[in-house]
């Protein structure tokens, strides 16, 4: 399974990851026209009242967690990214199952992690720091029994939208770990880009 490849302390940093995403599910429509800073702190209210319903199903889970990721997450850019060289080589057919792939792992794997929902809170940082075409968004999650947890948000706009392309934990990239972990499946397994699909159709399958 594509997680038997990473370190357990990128299962706690994603999962404050899967958090911060999840505060980003709420209507955005009113903060478009406000800065990042207020992009992310304006649009967590209704995802959090959602995660705190503890009746809410798994298939509840991953329909808000495939709404937030469509809507707030720069889902082509990130992919790319996340293949990194490979992703010059695919074929048009190839290029198709890997987008409905890659939207569909991501699901899954954060629907799992958001399971572990316990009371945390967002506080986001007024002010932007630049970073190229960039804007990094500096926040803390508070957790009620742990210390608080960094987090930077990156953002772009695109299409007079903003969009989050990358969210860094503790000073780690997950866009970032995540292109490392689909290159070390395709790399031990000949360089096929086939054996990582395999392996996201196993994970959104629940099989390992």
């Amino acid at each position: 399974m594509l997680q038997a490849l990473l370190p357990r302390r990128f299962f706690t940093l994603a999962a404050s990851a899967g958090l911060a995403l999840a505060l980003l599910g709420g209507p955005v429509a009113e903060a478009r026209a406000a800065g990042a800073d207020e992009f992310i702190r304006e649009v967590g209210g209704d995802t959090l009242k959602a995660l705190g319903d503890r009746s809410l199903t798994t298939e509840k889970r991953e329909a808000l967690v495939r709404t937030l990721l469509t809507t707030h997450l720069d889902l082509e850019a990130v992919r790319q990214f996340c293949l990194g060289r490979y992703n010059r080589g695919l074929s048009d057919a190839q290029r198709h199952e890997y987008a409905t792939l890659f939207q569909e792992y991501m699901v899954k794997v954060y629907s799992q992690l958001l399971s572990q929902y316990n009371g945390e809170t967002l506080e986001v940082r007024d002010g932007v720091k630049a970073a190229g075409s960039e804007q990094v968004v500096e926040s803390v999650i508070n957790r009620p029994n742990g210390p608080p947890i960094r987090v930077e948000w990156k953002t772009h706009e695109k299409d007079s939208k903003p969009l989050v392309t990358d969210v860094v934990v503790e000073g780690v990239s997950m866009a970032f770990t995540q292109r490392q972990q689909f290159e070390s499946v395709i790399q031990n397994n000949g360089g096929k880009v086939e054996a990582l699909f395999a392996a996201m159709k196993k994970q959104i399958a629940g099989r390992r």
